[in-house]
This record gives C-alpha cells, structure tokens and sequence, in this order.
C-alpha cells in the first residue's frame, strides 16, 4: 500500500488474551482470531442481548506521524445493538518517536455470531481494524 511520508498507518492490530513486556520487548500470548461459544438454549433473558461478555487486549501499533498533539480514537463494532463509543484520548507524539504501541483491555459484549472489530482512527482518519469472528458450536453431546 503506498502512503506518503508522515502520513499515519497501522503498522499492527489484534486481539491477545495478554501481553507481556520484558526489556522493551512485546510478548503477545493467546491471539484471538476465532472465539466459539457454545449454541444458545433460548432461555436467555429477551431483555438481555449479551449471550456472554469477552475480556480481551488490543494490541496495535501506529508509525508514521508527525510531531505535535492528535486524537487517536479507538470503536468496538459488534454485531447486535450499537456499544457506547469511548471519547478521544489526546496523544502527543514526541519528535524522533517512529512508532508508539498500545494495549488497551475490552470487556465485550456478545450478543450475536460474527464478526467483532476494533476500528482505529488517528486524528479522524481510519487506519484499520483488529478483528476475530465469533461461532457457536453445537452444545455437549450433540452429534
């Protein structure tokens, strides 16, 4: 993909179950990609969409930007009702930095199968999303 310099990209994005960093160097343990649960059995409250909540880092890393103050403004899109959007977190990006890294912990709600993404925006632009599919499997001792 062609860019033009000090322009912002995602360098890196995905769910882990946990990070780890020793001597500057990110551990990135259990990626998810594909998160099952088990079928529901429809005695799930009509009132409550959420079938079972998710606890899940995001790591990401974004390169590429110029000096100064920006937004970085980070959205849970998941299939179902809409979730609350977090505000913009302000970002100073010092001279000589190349690239900064983040690790944010979600709890998400999943109401429905399919695909979960984080979408991620610096200064209003959409650099990419983190994304892993949800599936139900059939329950214990179905065929």
């Amino acid at each position: 993909m062609a860019r033009e310099a000090n322009e912002p990209y995602l360098k890196y994005a995905l769910f882990c179950k946990d990070t780890k960093e020793e001597n500057g160097d990110l551990s990135l343990n259990g990626i998810i990609d594909l998160y099952e649960l088990p079928e529901p059995d429809g005695s799930a409250d009509p009132d409550d969409p959420v079938l079972a909540t998710v606890d899940l880092n995001l790591a990401f890393c974004i390169g590429g930007v110029e000096p100064g103050d920006h937004y970085l403004f980070v959205t849970l899109k998941t299939p179902g009702i809409p979730l609350e959007t977090p505000p913009a977190q302000k970002v100073v990006w010092e001279e000589g930095i190349l690239f900064q890294r983040w690790i944010k912990t979600f709890r998400i709600p999943v109401q429905k199968p399919g695909v979960h993404a984080a979408a991620i925006l610096f200064d209003g632009i959409p650099l990419g999303e983190a994304t892993f599919l949800v599936r139900f499997t059939g329950t214990a001792g179905a065929p």
